[in-house]
């Protein structure tokens, strides 16, 4: 059944899928996380992630993906289950998200063709010798022998997840790996019996689920991670999907986890420019086509549209992973009502950027990943931070949390700094959730917060100094910028001025780039000046190609390795690589960077107190810089006071 026979089903009603009872309706995903390994042992942060969502509250967690077979591999740092040597590292993280009160699942998989030769040392394989966008490396195609085999490392995996005490395992059957080449006519051009028409291509998913059952029996819980539809041209569509999900659950699946589209999908799956539970409708309908239980994952950060999915009966469960990345806290915090006091994903794709780059895992707005909880401090001390912007604000939080006396200086009248104006552009509302975690954050901590005071008021004795006042707008001088309206993008995106059309901006990183995009998007003709070889080299390339799309879209023309000579009445010069060129001009708008506040930092330093530098104060850079380095402030750097 896809609902128990409760009275009332809401988020934290339990749920059985397949005899496995669990207590509410939450599922974190597999994740790659990356952290070390050193051959079959894991190193601490893994149980450290685990145990701390498990104490959170989530019902389910799914650990993985895991490699079923050397060929399978993704990255280097990835959990494997093709060998028994695995076990123990497992069995540790089945203990320790039991210990918690979840119940621990395996995500088993295959990479087949988003594999990499550097990281396998072999060649990757697929269903057939189709190049992937996405590695940029053609596979070799399995023999029907080989495809057999790795049906078998399918279920000696489940076999073993099962014996390591893992209550369930999961299928990634989304996303592109080898579970979905074998499905989509993209990726499988095959000619025996694992080929060919819609039924062909499903044979795979169908021995393979039979063989595993036949290994850990056919009332252990499967779940399939399914594609709502593949987002790829050519692929399998929403109609073929749920044609799918109708065959999963004849063949014995207990749950489906629905996601969307292909790591290579020409479409943004991921970004801010996603809504909010785009997917639900998709899942929606899949689930209307069954009868057994339908989650839903990507984009679903809220409680109150987690609890609205499931109360309407649109969902049976919800997937939840940058959520529960950016708050292990999130369930518990949602159960008990308490909404304003969650850190939400902010959805900047960092920790996208860091897995696509197969690098450790990192959360923007969350320092403390891949640790334990925040310590107290063994002597209180009294710490003057200077500056309301995300630096100051993490800091002036842990080190309330950790015991000290903390007062929070801030020259403007509302906290926030930057984030106030970087949350302006299109889609980029989000950012402004982490202004407000911290400022209830600071009214639930009682912080003692001083605005409109900057550095001006140090008669209190303090027995440490944090310097987290953000940085000041680089300015350029250029000869005739008194001929048209010269601003900086903070005074367009803050609104305290208003751009003449069309506009010309300096500068094509990631603020001149969102200045761009703001203009475009209120219908003023927009170009980028870049004096590099290549624009927004300061994104990760997550964010870059939607926002090059957009620009695209938007009529932007960007000029690299280019600069503005002159500025005329009603034009600018510029120098391109073919030449000078004008360009007409209502205004022009400077996007060159940020320089930190050195002559703060030198009065602070005459006090003789022991000080640090945090954030753009320190050097201008990204949000999760700033919230880093606040919490090392208020951790690393005071416990080294003596």
């Amino acid at each position: 059944m896809s609902r128990n026979n409760n009275e009332k089903t809401d988020l934290f009603s339990p749920i059985t899928i397949g005899g496995l009872e669990l207590k509410n309706r939450i599922i974190m995903p597999a994740l790659l996380l990356n952290f070390p390994i050193r051959g079959v042992r894991i190193g601490e942060e893994w149980i450290c992630f685990y145990r701390r969502r498990a104490k959170g509250g989530v019902g389910l967690i799914i650990v993985g993906a895991c490699h079923v077979h050397p060929a399978g591999r993704q990255d280097e740092f990835q959990i494997g289950i093709d060998h028994d040597g695995w076990l123990p590292a497992l069995e540790t993280i089945t203990r320790v998200v039991k210990d918690g009160g979840a119940v621990p699942a395996l995500q088993l998989n295959h990479a087949g063709r988003y594999s990499l030769r550097e990281i396998m040392g072999m060649d990757p394989v697929a269903p057939s010798a189709i190049p992937s966008r996405y590695t940029r490396e053609t596979p070799r195609e399995l023999t029907t022998g080989e495809v057999e085999a790795t049906i078998e490392s399918f279920a000696d995996a489940a076999y073993r997840a099962q014996k390591a005490g893992f209550e369930a395992i999961e299928l990634l059957g989304a996303t592109g790996y080898l579970i979905s080449q074998f499905l989509s006519p993209v990726t499988n051009h095959r000619k025996d019996r694992f080929g060919g028409d819609f039924e062909g291509r499903l044979t795979f998913v169908k021995e393979l689920i039979e063989a595993i059952k036949t290994k850990v029996g056919g009332d252990y819980p499967l779940i399939f991670r399914l594609s709502s539809k593949d987002n790829v041209p050519g692929g399998m569509d929403a109609d073929e999907q749920r044609k799918m999900a109708r065959r999963l659950a004849e063949w014995g699946v207990h749950l489906l986890n629905v996601t969307a589209g292909w790591h290579d999908a020409p479409v943004p799956q991921i970004g801010p420019s996603v809504p909010q539970g785009y997917f639900i409708p998709y899942a929606t309908k899949i689930k209307q086509e069954i009868n057994i239980p339908v989650s839903c994952a990507v984009r679903i950060t809220s409680p109150e549209l987690a609890r609205r999915v499931i109360a309407e009966g649109q969902l049976d469960m919800v997937t939840l992973g940058r959520a529960l990345i950016a708050d292990p806290d999130w369930p518990r915090k949602a159960q008990m009502g308490d909404d304003e006091s969650i850190r939400h994903c902010i959805c900047c794709c960092h920790c996208f950027d860091r897995a696509f780059a197969r690098t450790e895992v990192e959360c923007s707005v969350n320092a403390a990943l891949g640790k334990d909880d925040i310590l107290p401090s063994e002597k209180s001390r009294r710490i003057l931070v200077i500056g309301g912007g995300p630096a100051g604000m993490e800091a002036a939080r842990v080190l309330t949390i950790r015991g000290h006396q903390v007062v929070l200086q801030e020259k403007e009248d509302n906290l926030g700094g930057k984030l106030n104006i970087a949350s302006v552009p299109p889609y980029k509302e989000e950012m402004m959730n982490l202004v407000k975690f911290h400022d209830y954050e600071m009214r639930r901590l009682d912080v003692t917060v001083r605005h409109n005071d900057f550095f001006s008021n140090v008669a209190d004795e303090f027995d440490g100094i944090i310097i987290a006042a953000g940085a000041q707008e680089r300015t350029i001088d250029i000869q005739g910028m008194e001929n048209i309206p010269c601003y900086s993008s903070s005074e367009i995106l803050s609104g305290r001025a208003e751009a003449q059309d069309p506009a010309i901006i300096v500068g094509a990183g990631l603020v001149g780039g969102e200045t761009a995009d703001f203009l475009s998007s209120n219908g003023l003709e927009v170009s980028l000046v870049e004096i590099q070889e290549k624009a927004f080299v300061d994104m990760g390339v997550s964010g870059r190609w939607v926002l090059m799309e957009r620009l695209k879209k938007g009529g932007v023309t960007i000029y690299t390795s280019s600069e503005v000579l002159e500025i005329k009445k009603g034009e600018v010069v510029v120098r391109t690589p073919g030449g000078e060129i004008s360009l007409p001009a209502g205004c022009v708008i400077f996007a060159v960077g940020f320089e930190a506040n050195d002559d703060l930092v030198e009065k602070v330093a005459k006090l003789g107190v022991p000080y640090c530098v945090i954030g753009d104060n320190r050097k201008p850079r990204r949000i999760k810089d700033a919230v880093h380095e606040g919490y090392w402030a208020a951790t690393s750097w005071l416990d080294s006071l003596e």
